[in-house]
């Protein structure tokens, strides 16, 4: 493997890093197609060959450590892939209103020498602790390599993530990604460019000759065209094609669309093979125990119709991307939904009259998972996951820039960025 000058000098810091005993944090920061993997890669490479050493690759979603599982397929690397919750045993658990990370099961994290995490940019506050408490522990022999992107999106409702803090850590700049030859790395780095000089980005028509890469700009009816065409194959082969978007309307529209033009106008609710999203953390009847979190993709295997809590509901068994065991969720009937309602408004009033019930209207909320299809996603929701080409919307993103103040600027670009850096290929930007 032929590493640049650049990715030498961050192997050779790495390997130091690996070599001193006192340091436990390493960050590798770099922009898309600078060779983080590459060079991680290659660092995992003599660890495993030359000393022997436990290696375990994890992200902070499971859609991220599938990318990763990919890599290391291809790559030939005989490594563990997980996430970081699952590295450290943690769980979300509801708390009142607020869900929080707790441990809920032993922590892997002994068992390895060297812990890459991906997808840094991702990691909030509240992880950060935690990993930083499981690196502090006296008898913590593991080591931890963050990788991750600075110009991604902060995690939500915070601002950048303090991952990207650490001391000891080298910058990745040189672009040197096969095909370096696609426009859609030029495109990226004037979008990074726009982040620094707080400018709104313009998207471009920048492609190859054959227009088969780079970006591609679109009327919205040429988008949705495209994508009907594209998702004909979505079960099996869900990465190929993605529509982002930046609000949950046009998110919702898309995915009518597209459903529509896959199973016909008479599909019913749900069917065995499709594929959804989980639009909030799914609650176990306990009340405190997340079924599965939100933003997980899963296929449904089977449907059945029952009764719970009181309620006619669809049984939903579903294999969760990324989870060996399927999960079972309960999704609120249609013919519920105006009794549903009308309880929650009762409730609302209640505990309006008496703060001692607002437990018991928020617990009610949640009594049935959230789910809708993923043709289009939120750029939000997207993060971590790799499509062979992706249509963005940009008339939506356009949205974000409001009345074009410093913060709405930097969020638009991000957004642009976030959404732009999906594709392997191509991107294809509703612009009017």
């Amino acid at each position: 493997m032929l590493l640049t000058e650049q990715q030498q000098t961050a192997v050779r810091a790495l390997q130091h890093f690996l070599s001193d005993d006192e340091k436990k944090l390493f960050l590798l920061a770099g922009y898309p197609g600078t060779g983080k993997s590459t060079t991680i890669v290659q660092v995992v490479r003599l660890l495993i060959a030359g000393a022997g050493l436990k290696v375990v690759l994890t992200a902070p979603t499971n859609k991220a450590v599938a990318v990763l599982k990919q890599m290391a397929s291809e790559q030939g690397l005989r490594v563990d892939c997980m996430t970081v919750h699952q590295l450290l045993g943690l769980s979300l658990v509801k708390r009142d209103k607020e869900k929080a990370l707790e441990r809920t099961s032993p922590s892997y994290l002994e068992l390895f020498d060297l812990v890459v995490v991906d997808e840094c940019s991702m990691v909030n506050r509240d992880l950060w602790n935690w990993i930083q408490q499981a690196v502090s522990n006296l008898w913590c022999r593991s080591k931890i390599v963050l990788m991750g992107d600075p110009a991604q999106l902060n995690p939500v409702n915070e601002p950048k993530s303090l991952s990207f803090t650490v001391q000891d850590k080298v910058i990745l700049t040189q672009i040197v990604r096969q095909g370096d030859d696609n426009p859609l790395l030029d495109v990226l780095k004037r979008c990074r460019l726009a982040i620094k000089q707080r400018s709104p980005f313009q998207p471009l028509m920048h492609t190859t000759e054959d227009r088969q890469s780079g970006m591609v700009l679109v009327n919205s009816t040429t988008l949705l065209n495209y994508a009907c065409k594209r998702v004909q194959q979505f079960e099996q082969e869900p990465n190929r094609f993605r529509v982002l978007c930046w609000t949950n309307k046009r998110v919702d529209y898309y995915n009518r669309s597209l459903r529509r033009q896959l199973y016909g106008n008479h599909a019913p609710r749900f069917l065995v093979g499709e594929r959804l999203i989980t639009m909030e953390s799914a609650i176990a009847p306990d009340g405190k125990t997340v079924v599965l979190p939100t933003s997980i993709e899963f296929a449904i295997t089977n449907i059945e119709e029952q009764r719970y809590e009181g309620y006619c509901t669809w049984c939903l068994t579903v294999l969760p991307e990324g989870y060996e065991a399927e999960r079972q969720l309960y999704v609120l009937h249609e013919d519920e939904q105006l009794r549903f309602d009308s309880e929650s408004q009762r409730l609302l009033s209640d505990a309006k009259r008496n703060p001692f019930l607002w437990r018991r209207y928020y617990r009610h909320l949640e009594t049935f998972a959230q789910v809708r299809p993923c043709f289009a996603l939120t750029v939000h929701n997207s993060q971590g996951s790799t499509f062979e080409e992706v249509g963005i919307d940009g008339d939506d993103l356009r949205k974000r820039l409001g009345d074009g103040d410093r913060s709405s600027i930097r969020e638009y670009n991000r957004l642009f960025y976030v959404g732009a850096s999906r594709a392997k290929r191509r991107v294809l930007v509703a612009w009017s």
